[in-house]
């Protein structure tokens, strides 16, 4: 049989299988009715018991990795963590002391520059003279020990020999003594109820020490 030509502008075989399986075509009907050749190419189309079904491209999937439920769950945990266990504040020398059994002692200091006496200062020059001032609960006692220790040392000087005090409102220790060089000097004292407390170098958060940092003069 010989091929029949198409009387139009000629319409694709898949334009022709998406009309024979119920595509809405209008142009595509019309052209069909006055073509002879599509006409016969339609009949064959719909004729072809093995034709494969239309092609159904799915939706493209976005890839998901295990690292984008990891990421955002170890932010989480990392957040958690945060609000759980707050960041502990370093520990820092304080100016009061507690004694055992025998509640807090606050340690202050008095300097006596030219017959000057004060006691809200920290600061010190050369010839400076310093004592001791305790506060703790009346009624009660405390073993008190002297250590000075320069910025940066690792050893503390001892200029005063432990004393015994009764406790009251800024008591005074007894002994003096004065502070040298051009770097800060912490001026810590470390207690006890019974006897002379042991010595050794004070570090930061000992419960038994009191600590007041005095700086030179320029």
């Amino acid at each position: 049989m010989a091929a029949l030509a198409c009387t139009g502008e000629p319409i694709s075989w898949l334009r022709l299988e998406l009309f024979a399986q119920g595509a809405t075509d209008a142009a595509a009907g019309s052209h069909v009715e006055s073509c002879p050749a599509c006409k016969q190419c339609l009949a064959e189309i719909r004729g072809d018991v093995v034709a494969l079904p239309p092609l159904v491209i799915p939706a493209k999937r976005a890839r998901i990795r295990w690292w984008m439920f990891a990421v955002p769950a170890l932010a989480a945990a990392a957040i958690a963590l945060v609000v759980l266990r707050p960041r502990e504040a370093p520990e820092r020398f304080s100016n009061v002391a507690s004694i055992k059994g025998g509640g807090d002692l606050v340690l202050g200091l008095v300097r006596e520059r030219g017959g000057a006496i004060r006691d809200d200062v920290t600061t010190f020059l050369a010839g400076d003279r310093w004592k001791l001032e305790v506060t703790c609960d009346p009624g009660a006692s405390a073993w008190i020990d002297l250590a000075v220790v320069e910025d940066g040392a690792t050893t503390a000087d001892h200029p005063l020999a432990p004393a015994r005090v009764a406790c009251g409102n800024k008591v005074t220790v007894p002994g003096a003594f004065t502070l040298t060089g051009s770097k800060p000097d912490r001026v810590c004292v470390r207690v006890a109820a019974d006897l002379a407390p042991p010595r050794a170098l004070p570090a930061p958060g000992q419960r038994d020490v009191a600590c007041i940092t005095v700086t030179p003069e320029r």
